[in-house]
């Protein structure tokens, strides 16, 4: 699984950070607002998001495209330009770009990808299967496995912190 979620993700990163995608401005000829509630153990929270049209214009003048709609985090009044970037068939602004998302993802799949590999030597998670202690006895090669399991494992884990928090 980690190696699924990992192959989607890295060539959205590897075009994040290169920064693919033309350049433009959006003339917003209107906006329309959508609320996303969340739904907690304790309250509920409601976001609100914005869904604004508008003609936009590459910088460099060679395309033009009617009718974009990009997702945006604040209101806009009729006429107003934003920055927006063209990437394949979608338009976005050049904040939601940020690459901190899938770094965290990728990181996170190398935590994944450590815990597998201790489950498919050890057994751990098997239905009837040995238990953390047990299953821990089992690891071949302890003394090498281990320490190299647990410092990926904990490699990715602060990696994905980092990466959501930072970028």
């Amino acid at each position: 699984m980690a190696t699924v979620v990992a192959a989607v993700t890295i060539p959205e990163l590897r075009s994040e950070l290169a920064g693919e995608g033309t350049e433009g401005t959006l003339t917003i000829s209107s906006c329309e607002t959508h609320t996303k509630t969340h739904y907690g153990t304790h309250r509920r929270s409601t976001e609100l998001k914005f869904s604004c049209t508008g003609n936009w214009r590459a910088d460099d003048s060679k395309a033009t495209y009617e009718d974009v709609v990009v997702e945006t985090s604040s209101r806009f009044e009729t006429g107003a330009k934003i920055p927006v970037i063209q990437v394949d068939d979608t338009f976005e602004q050049p904040q939601d770009r940020d690459p901190g998302d899938d770094a965290a993802i990728l990181a996170f799949c190398l935590s994944l990808l450590a815990f597998g590999i201790y489950c498919l030597l050890t057994g751990f998670g098997a239905r009837n299967g040995p238990g953390p202690g047990a299953s821990w006895q089992r690891l071949p090669a302890r003394t090498v496995t281990g320490p190299v399991l647990g410092g990926l494992f904990t490699l990715g884990a602060l990696g994905a912190l980092v990466c959501a928090l930072v970028l």
